[in-house]
């Protein structure tokens, strides 16, 4: 089947053929696409690397729209014990050998990890101390009210990244992300900021909700902040009416970015560069995330899951930790099965999408708890998705072949960081 799209860019044609997602101009062979030879960017893995550690079933935060039950998941205050972290990294570390690996990345989760920095200290130690081998990667998301000058400057001096979420300038952030008292926090965090000696490696994250739905009101505050990298994701349950004002926000924030790339004011909004490495490469996505491929959790009580979202539903439980490691490569055998080749075999609606192998489907979480379907697809989703591609589309094609020289040089230096 032909996956096509076509559009027109100052008076020139283009075509992005989704099937092979190859961006060109209509009357010729030149591409329209990002291109370069000392572009460094990894695919996703089919291989089990990433294990992601819900400390604790713990938070400081009491923000109303949290997935995970304002920290608490399915058992309030649960900890993880330090020797089921380190029985799952060993099992990651195992499975990495057999395949002749060496990176390997463990992300810390909450509740707010950070109420478990000693322990996150212990499995770095553990990590260092026991596998020469192996070359770690750590990722925290943290909501930033605990960071310290001592958290801090540890964080800086291993191979840690760091999201920190922040919803906007300080009335937007403060609206849901308030403490147990009821007070804002978004002060807090603007203060431990000042602990960094560079804010620009970190990434903040936004959740969109009615509160803050025009991400192109308060992006340069966020990058006031020193931020340069911006993660954002849509509250599942979002009114229809604000969802419509963020889309609208979301065409003036692609301006603005274009405006500022061809000023040479770089920074990153994963969301468009994402897309950008995957026309870059050719590459085409199997599923919405590697959660269940090369990315597992372990909950604070000792149950495999392929992503946080999952923990605390019994139906998508991979395998306990006191069972064998062979039950767990065996679900996430049987997981990898389910997705099929790609999107297309899993969901009709998906097959006719130009756009299908940019996207990878649905989140499977987001499916579920929208249809009780993990691979149906979600309207508001599907929306936002095809919005953001062809809007991308555009931006690459409105830079000069000097303009995307230069951004895919900032790109590439950051790329070579993962």
């Amino acid at each position: 089947m032909k996956r096509i799209y076509k559009f027109s860019m100052n008076r020139t044609s283009y075509i992005f053929d989704g099937e092979n997602v190859v961006l060109s101009k209509k009357e010729s062979n030149e591409n329209g696409r990002f291109i370069s030879k000392d572009t460094i960017f990894y695919p996703r893995s089919d291989n089990l690397q990433t294990i992601c550690l819900i400390l604790n079933n713990s938070c400081n935060l009491n923000c109303s729209y949290c997935f995970a039950n304002k920290g608490k998941f399915d058992k309030p205050y649960e900890q993880m014990k330090l020797d089921d972290a380190k029985k799952a990294i060993v099992m990651v570390v195992n499975n990495l050998r057999r395949n002749k690996k060496r990176k390997m990345t463990i992300a810390f989760f909450g509740g707010e990890p950070l109420l478990s920095f000693e322990m996150i200290k212990n499995i770095v130690s553990f990590v260092k101390e026991n596998f020469n081998d192996i070359q770690p990667l750590y990722r925290i998301t943290t909501n930033g009210t605990l960071l310290t000058s001592s958290i801090v400057s540890y964080l800086e001096n291993n191979p840690f990244e760091i999201m920190i979420s922040i919803d906007g300038s300080k009335k937007q952030h403060d609206f849901f992300r308030k403490d147990i008292k009821g007070n804002g926090s978004y002060d807090k965090i603007k203060n431990n900021l000042k602990f960094f000696k560079d804010a620009s490696k970190l990434n903040a994250r936004i959740t969109i909700t009615q509160a803050n739905s025009n991400i192109s009101d308060y992006l340069y505050d966020i990058l006031s902040l020193g931020f340069r990298k911006i993660t954002f994701a849509v509250d599942y349950s979002i009114p229809e009416i604000d969802f419509f004002n963020f889309k609208k926000s979301l065409k003036k924030m692609f301006k603005l970015y274009l405006q500022d790339i061809k000023k040479g004011f770089y920074y990153d909004i994963t969301n468009i560069t994402t897309v950008i490495s995957s026309i870059i490469l050719h590459y085409k996505l199997k599923s919405h995330c590697n959660a269940g491929i090369s990315y597992i959790t372990l909950s604070a009580d000792g149950v495999y899951y392929r992503c946080p979202r999952f923990v605390g539903n019994k139906l998508f439980k991979l395998a306990t930790l006191s069972e064998k490691p062979d039950i767990l490569l065996r679900s996430l055998q049987d997981y990898k099965d389910k997705l099929k080749n790609d999107a297309a075999d899993r969901n009709k609606k998906c097959s006719v999408c130009p756009f299908v192998y940019l996207c990878g489907g649905t989140c499977p979480h987001h499916a579920y708890m929208h249809a009780q379907n993990e691979f149906s697809s979600v309207k508001l989703d599907c929306e936002q998705k095809i919005l953001i591609y062809k809007e991308t589309l555009k931006l690459i094609c409105s830079l000069s072949i000097e303009e995307r020289k230069r951004f895919l040089l900032f790109l590439t230096s950051l790329w070579k960081r993962r």
